[in-house]
């Protein structure tokens, strides 16, 4: 996984990975057929699908509830747990991405799709109950994730210098701001609807 993480899978040897390992290339395809066979190994073995079972169910649980906000915390809380307990993980999916490799994208897609999908059809039914605006739900979806992984890429990708805020209060933070918006009602008073601002300005 270090190896994959720093130089992506076509820049990654088995030379390279058997020696970081302190063992022989010959070892290695003991055990392995090919690179591919190695890299979806470790894919596996860093994809923890018992995990992510427990937080499908949590899911489902706020979905039954209508718990709008609570959901939306839920979804940021993984994205920034994914991004604070494996770093290399993250790399190695970013890298998979800009390489177009097919085999990692097709594993993760496996692994989060179904969530995914879930996801975006609560929200569809949300947006048909009138709580959500109406526009294409999966946009939607992009943007509640948005800010987590944005915040995850800089902090624990490009190392930018942040307060060190836990994962959970950063997580409630962002819901509020997407759920409630950032501007303070009371801050600039009641706005004026926009042809009432022409007509005062042709006048």
């Amino acid at each position: 996984m270090d190896v994959f993480s720093r130089r992506g899978f076509k820049g990654s040897t088995t030379k390279e990975i058997a020696a970081a390992a302190g063992v022989t290339e010959a070892i290695i395809f003991q055990h392995f057929p090919s690179k591919e066979a190695l890299y979806s190994a470790v894919l596996e073995l860093h994809l923890d699908a018992e995990e992510e079972g427990r937080w499908a169910t949590e899911v489902g649980d706020y979905m039954e509830r209508c718990d709008d906000e609570g959901l939306l915390r839920a979804f940021m809380r993984r994205i920034l747990r994914s991004y604070h307990g494996d770093t290399a993980l993250q790399r190695v999916i970013l890298f998979a991405a800009l390489e177009g490799h097919e085999q990692g994208l097709t594993r993760l897609q496996q692994q989060f799709g179904p969530v995914y999908e879930k996801l975006v059809a609560y929200i569809a039914r949300r947006q048909h109950q009138g709580a959500f605006v109406s526009c294409n739900p999966h946009t939607i979806l992009l943007g509640f994730g948005a800010f987590a992984h944005q915040y995850g890429l800089l902090k624990q990708i490009f190392r930018v210098p942040m307060p060190d805020v836990p994962d959970e209060e950063m997580a409630e933070l962002f819901a509020g701001i997407l759920m409630h918006g950032v501007r303070e009602k009371s801050a600039c008073g009641p706005e004026k609807p926009a042809n009432q601002s022409n007509r005062k300005a042709k006048k």
